[in-house]
């Protein structure tokens, strides 16, 4: 931080991603082994995608709290939209494009003034305290800008496999026009993932219907796995 600017950095590096959704938190959560063997894992050298989306759903127990704190600092914020994260790895961001430095940089802004009204006390920045991660997730609910950008995200995903479904019913040979197949790289992992997920939604739409968040919910799973 300096003249007042504040410069956040999250990096995934040469360390394991892992992505939990909210049902896997709520059963990582619970106080026994298998709890204990995920942490020690994740702080030896995992990191945690962690979207902020799904910390607007998950039930936060004092289980859940605990367990998202044990976690220390090892987590980065994923970007909220994935078109965006495909617009950084064309842009050659390598491994940090899924990441959301913005959403990291508002974080900062807001812990900083909790833990330092106006600059009142001493600002503790250690890892352990400063970037705990139930603080990010009380962070996310109660900042309805958070809530209002994923759900219009969220949107545009269904709004955009209702349109191709669509086009596709009429002439199939439309979804290789507007959404053709990608050829992997692994320079651009998250672009493969969702180009194809979105293929399989449009292809398989009648069979399953996407309801609110599921969209967004999928994507950052694909998205987050193809950097694990």
């Amino acid at each position: 931080m300096e003249g007042g600017e504040v410069d956040c950095v999250a990096e995934l590096g040469d360390r394991v991603g892992v992505y939990l959704d909210n049902d896997v938190v709520s059963e990582l959560a619970r106080p026994g082994d298998l709890r204990d063997r995920f942490v020690h894992a994740v702080l030896r050298g995992g990191t945690v995608l962690f979207s902020f989306a799904n910390a607007i759903e998950v039930s936060i127990s004092d289980n859940v709290r605990s367990f998202l704190d044990a976690l220390g600092p090892e987590w980065i914020p994923l970007a909220l939209s994935p078109w965006e994260v495909v617009r950084r790895e064309e842009a050659g961001a390598g491994r940090s494009a899924p990441v959301s430095e913005r959403s990291l940089t508002s974080f900062f802004q807001e812990r900083a003034y909790q833990l330092s009204p106006n600059g009142t006390r001493v600002l503790d920045l250690s890892p352990d305290t400063f970037f705990r991660l139930s603080a990010v997730v009380d962070w996310v609910r109660n900042d309805p800008t958070q809530a209002r950008e994923s759900a219009q995200i969220d949107q545009a995903l269904l709004d955009r496999v209702a349109q191709e479904r669509a086009a596709y019913e009429v002439r199939p040979a439309s979804l290789d026009e507007s959404v053709p197949p990608v050829v992997f790289d692994p320079a651009r992992p998250a672009t493969f993932a969702l180009s194809h997920l979105l293929r399989t939604l449009v292809v398989e739409a009648r069979a399953y219907q996407l309801r609110p968040h599921d969209g967004l919910d999928l994507c950052h799973a694909v998205m987050a796995t193809s950097y694990a």
